[in-house]
């Protein structure tokens, strides 16, 4: 079996796609869209392609050296089907999907948030909790 490097380029540029995706989720949560994607839906559309070009680099490619069934895959996989919902969920104002973290907000912050901004912020957590997850699988790799 190949051993995936932990910090090897597709890391990096995967890294580059997170924040990426979470800087377009944040700028049209902050009501400062980009000019072609606007900060509703196509902000929703951005993020998940940038998003998934990010797993695709970064994510999916370590299946093959690592194995389908490895619980790095498995996590992955199934917090991608996750993220795919929480956008569907945006893309198609299927609210009771996403307005529940709108409770998790302190002080109530996401209240009054649309289904679109709430899958936006659940978006960009999930695609924080991804990165943070192969970090910790990197960072492991080096210990060893």
């Amino acid at each position: 079996m190949t051993l995936v490097k932990p910090f090897d380029a597709p890391f990096f540029v995967g890294l580059i796609f997170v924040v990426a995706s979470i800087a377009i989720a944040i700028a049209a949560l902050n009501g400062r869209g980009l000019p072609i994607f606007g900060t509703g839906r196509g902000a929703l559309i951005a993020v998940l392609v940038v998003g998934m070009s990010g797993c695709a680099i970064a994510g999916v490619s370590q299946a093959t050296p690592l194995g389908w069934a490895h619980p790095l895959i498995i996590t992955g996989s199934v917090l991608g089907v996750v993220a795919f919902a929480i956008i569907a969920a945006g893309l198609f104002g299927w609210d009771p999907v996403v307005r529940p973290l709108a409770a998790l907000a302190p002080g109530g912050a996401l209240v009054r948030a649309t289904t679109e901004e709430l899958a936006l912020v659940a978006i960009a957590g999930m695609i924080a909790l991804k990165f943070l997850i192969n970090l910790g699988y990197a960072i492991t790799r080096v210990i060893r």
